[in-house]
């Protein structure tokens, strides 16, 4: 079997601002062409926090909150229909899923009521019960949101610096909705900003990400994440990931499980388990960015289809890569479609190149996925599945150990990856 180097000894340190970049990116991802809505609403309500004079410590968790608004958006159609219209149709929907995911994760909790009311007009959020802190942000996402909209709108497929041009239009179309949808005196402030033309040039998402570096006031934002709250942060985004298609509903959960029980067999240290483990939940964070009618194709992949599926794996590594510096769990969850022998993608890797736990969420990928329903096909049976990947073992393209071992305990890992039911072992 191959070593595992120093896999055990590597520090792990992940800072809450980056991870929370990350996951403002993996959501844009959702739009595939139309990406950074939710880097531009963090940074748009940031903005005129400022000018409306809020405590800074309102002000960063405003932009926060913007980062992350449209967490309960999987789906790129649905994106589109959110995007297309200025009043979009039943907008509820993303937002009680949002918050529902947002009330299951501990560090990010306190975000949920905001998201749950982000598209709640103002003549109607006044009257609900919320914190004045809620209620204020919520309704500043709100504008932003669709300030964005009619950004894209007016720009047309025209170069983003144009806009500038129409910023007159776009204040006087958010004026016609003052003390409806949207609150009298960030209708004012919004028209203000809107007016600067470095306000539109600014909105870069390079800029926009670096905004967070220097946050300083949320006592809760400075510290390091555990590996418990790494967990949560990761189970949230295995949640969006699977739910952008039916076909793979919970694979990324079921995969950070299998990784768990075979790297657990195998005896690898409990740091470098539980870290695969969080590899398993995140790995197929770049599909995201895979139009959905790929994902949800019923024939064959054309060479253009699959072509597309295929960048998934480099997609996944931009969106770990800053919140892992010099760790291994980027690399995993991007080893996941390379093979022994060089066949396997994005990079060919072979050998040596690739470390234990990278053979072992390679194999649990291709179990997991073999016992899924597709669009293609039903699940198929453990017999069949052997007969699938041991002639890939056979091949070198998996590795012989690692395969063994699933092997061994095959009742168990195909019940843990079948039973929607089961927990994390």
């Amino acid at each position: 079997m191959e070593a595992i180097g120093n896999i055990n000894n590597e520090s792990f340190s992940v800072d809450l601002k980056h991870a929370l970049i990350w996951v403002a990116r993996a959501l844009d991802y959702v739009g595939v062409d139309d990406i950074h809505h939710n880097h531009r609403v963090g940074y748009i309500s940031y903005e005129c926090a400022k000018l409306l004079n809020w405590d800074v410590k309102k002000q960063e968790f405003c932009f926060l909150a913007g980062l992350i608004h449209d967490c309960g958006v999987s789906q790129t159609e649905e994106h589109t229909k959110l995007v297309s219209k200025f009043k979009p149709d039943d907008p509820s929907i993303h937002c009680i899923h949002g918050y529902n995911a947002l009330k299951k994760c501990n560090i990010l909790a306190q975000f949920s009521n905001i998201v749950r009311h982000h598209h709640t007009a103002w003549d109607i959020l006044e009257g609900i019960h919320l914190s004045p802190f809620e209620k204020d942000i919520a309704a500043l996402i709100f504008i932003a949101d669709r300030l964005d909209v009619l950004r894209a709108r007016h720009l047309d497929n025209e170069h983003s610096d144009l806009i500038t041009l129409k910023k007159r239009s776009i204040a006087e179309q958010l004026r016609q909705y003052k003390g409806t949808l949207f609150r009298p005196d960030y209708i004012e402030a919004m028209s203000e900003l809107t007016n600067r033309d470095g306000f539109w040039f600014s909105m870069e998402p390079e800029n926009i990400e670096a905004i967070p570096l220097s946050f300083t006031h949320l006592d809760w934002l400075q510290q390091d994440l555990t590996i418990d709250n790494l967990v949560e942060l990761g189970t949230f985004i295995a949640g969006i990931v699977d739910a952008k298609s039916p076909f793979t509903y919970q694979h990324s959960i079921k995969v950070a499980e299998l990784c768990k029980f075979l790297a657990t067999r195998l005896k690898l240290p409990a740091k470098t388990t539980e870290q695969l483990y969080v590899a398993g939940l995140v790995h197929d964070i770049g599909k995201l960015r895979t139009p959905d009618e790929i994902l949800h194709k019923q024939g064959s992949l054309t060479k253009e289809e699959y072509t597309r599926i295929r960048r998934h794996t480099i997609d996944t590594e931009i969106a770990l890569k800053m919140v892992f510096p010099g760790s291994k769990i980027g690399e995993w969850a991007t080893n996941h479609h390379e093979r022994i022998d060089g066949s396997g993608y994005p990079n060919n890797k072979r050998g040596n190149e690739l470390d234990l736990p990278s053979r072992i969420i390679a194999i649990v990928d291709v179990f997991q996925a073999l016992s899924q329903d597709r669009p293609y096909r039903s699940r198929l049976s453990k017999e069949e599945i052997v007969e699938i990947m041991y002639p890939m073992v056979k091949r070198n393209e998996l590795d012989k150990d690692v395969y063994h071992c699933l092997e061994a305990h095959l009742e168990q890992c195909y019940q843990l990856s079948t039973d929607l039911s089961m927990n994390a072992i």
